[in-house]
């Protein structure tokens, strides 16, 4: 039987500022520790790289397509909302009503703490009790989230605090003002209606624009680096630590922006794994231990290589 959880508003209103030269960010912790805003200032003001957030509210299950939020401890979708845990067990997460899968974790439709607020630096911890939303795992997310002279650098670890070893996964879900992007991965994987099923032989698309019809591709053995390219001519570029060898790109039809999403699993990874399909990028931790993620965004310059080390 499905498990509902309650759709409450999230409150974009108050957010911070952090900002290093001419590039800022704003965040909003009470509406899912997400980012609402990076921009640049230049000679024609400050110019967006993600499509900005105005709104200051949202039910947390209808939530405005910009920005970039934290993905955790999964990234997309689990089918039916069940899998199986690593001892068997069968887990079964409560989603909103009308939402046959579960998507997204629970990060973007929570409220996160500040820990910590400097000048070019944010810190934001969410904690998820054991049970809640029939997730059976305690766990622990911190972002830390910096402006600095290249654009902006976000890092996010997750830390099980339960008894028993704890599946997970995690990313990023920047909404892109660009009108195409450039990435090298090894592998597609064919889905159906947004449910990953398997790695296929077809050769992954290098250019990724922009298009009406619109689609989602999933890739694996992704490079960790992508060129976003803007209509005006800037490019912004992306380096992903390690730890987030898939990405996601998604152009719904004709949506104003283009997501490129670094993760570190592919959709419905926790269900493709118990079949046994290799790489699917599902990471198991032991009680104590975490994973750690990272992910720079550099306006018009090669960033220096992320280590995957965390806030």
């Amino acid at each position: 039987m499905t498990k509902f959880r309650e759709v409450v508003p999230l409150d974009a209103a108050p957010r911070l500022s952090i900002s290093s030269g001419p590039h800022v960010v704003e965040i909003a912790p009470a509406a899912g520790g997400r980012i609402t805003r990076f921009a640049t200032q230049g000679a024609r003001g400050l110019q967006d790289w993600l499509v900005p957030v105005t709104a200051a509210n949202w039910p947390c299950d209808a939530w405005p397509k910009g920005g970039s939020y934290p993905l955790v401890p999964f990234s997309n979708r689990v089918r039916d909302a069940r899998f199986a845990a690593p001892d068997g067990s069968i887990v079964e997460i409560a989603t909103f009503p009308g939402m046959a899968h579960a998507l997204h974790g629970f990060g973007q439709f929570a409220a996160w703490s500040v820990e910590l607020q400097e000048a070019d630096c944010v810190v934001l911890r969410y904690v998820h009790g054991e049970g809640e939303h029939g997730w059976p795992w305690a766990f622990e997310a911190v972002q830390l989230i910096e402006a600095n002279a290249d654009g902006a650098r976000l890092s996010m670890r997750i830390a099980n605090r339960s008894s028993s070893p704890m599946p997970v996964g995690l990313g990023f879900h920047p909404y892109f003002g660009a009108h195409e992007a450039e990435l090298h991965a090894t592998t597609h994987w064919r889905h159906e209606a947004e449910i990953a099923i398997e790695p296929t032989v077809e050769s992954p698309a290098h250019r990724h624009v922009r298009e009406t019809e619109g689609y989602t591709r999933y890739l694996s053995g992704w490079d960790g680096r992508a060129t976003l390219r803007y209509a005006d001519g800037r490019t912004l570029e992306l380096d992903a630590g390690d730890t987030l060898n898939h990405v996601v790109v998604h152009c719904p039809a004709g949506a104003g922006y283009l997501c490129v999403e670094p993760v570190s699993h592919v959709s419905d990874g926790f269900n493709l794994a118990a079949q046994g399909l290799p790489g699917t990028g599902i990471a198991v931790i032991e009680p104590g231990n975490e994973i750690r993620a990272s992910l720079v965004m550099a306006a018009g310059a090669t960033p220096a290589r992320s280590d995957g080390g965390g806030a």
